[in-house]
């Protein structure tokens, strides 16, 4: 058998030993050495692999199952978790996030970190049409969980009658659904993707690698007649979620291959 020794040491340049360990168990999963359903060699035979002792192998571990890529099964080993994303319709922006899980077999929670009067940015005064400079919002974080698992951390702004409103059961529900719950009724919304790689603060959030693509959901919700009523941007797990759009177009413009030969 080949030993894939790590440095020693503590940590690997500015990595933990066992996140070192781990990525290198997540590049061969995601390279089909290990298929879904397979079982991982032993935690023994793993630290012989990679030259490190069993703690480490045992964090690397956690750290897999905690990206959903692993399960362990007492008395059985460590399996490959069959990986289907879960998929978010960009064609209906106002589709509500805890209603997309549920239909595809989560069970969605909401985890509030900080919910707070503050002054607002300029471009989220822009957004929400707040024209006073001692205009104030309520400035929300706040973690969305499938089953289990942290999948998205949402930053969200609102007008402050609206936060002073609903304090309590924003810190509570989902977004969307708590806003048209309690007469909020959201008609329209203006929507884009980013990404952005995780930092620490991010990575601590989200149980996911430092560095680590997530996937940046930025929205302004409307009610009414185009009266802004929440804006703010979802990111979430690249491993774990998409977003996804069926597109029909009954008469496509071709113009510009007349004008491009």
């Amino acid at each position: 058998m080949t030993v894939f020794m790590v440095p020693s040491g503590q940590s690997t340049g500015s990595q933990p030993l066992h996140i070192v360990v781990s990525e290198k168990l997540k590049e061969k999963i995601e390279a089909g050495a290990y298929g879904p359903g397979e079982r991982l060699p032993s935690e023994f035979d793993l630290g012989v692999f990679f030259g490190v002792s069993r703690t480490t192998i045992r964090k690397a571990i956690a750290n897999l199952t905690q990206q959903g890529l692993v399960t362990t099964q007492r008395g059985r080993g460590i399996f490959v978790t069959e990986q289907h994303k879960i998929s978010f319709s960009m064609a209906n922006p106002l589709a509500f996030f805890d209603v997309a899980l549920k239909q595809q077999g989560y069970e969605g929670r909401v985890q509030s970190l900080r919910f707070q009067l503050t002054q607002p940015t300029v471009e989220v005064a822009r957004k929400l049409h707040l024209s006073s400079k001692t205009a104030e919002v309520y400035r929300q974080e706040k973690i969305y969980y499938a089953d289990d698992t942290p999948i998205a951390l949402d930053v969200v702004y609102y007008p402050k009658a609206t936060g002073a409103a609903l304090s309590d059961q924003l810190q509570q529900g989902f977004t969307y659904s708590t806003l048209v719950r309690h007469g909020i009724l959201l008609n329209a919304a203006t929507v884009s993707l980013d990404s952005i790689p995780a930092t620490y603060e991010l990575s601590d959030c989200l149980s996911v690698p430092l560095g680590m693509p997530l996937l940046v959901f930025n929205y302004v919700a409307y009610q009414g007649d185009r009266q802004p009523a929440v804006c703010g941007k979802t990111l979430s797990r690249s491993d774990w979620t998409c977003y996804t759009a069926e597109i029909e177009v009954d008469h496509p413009d071709l113009s510009f291959l007349e004008a491009n030969p």
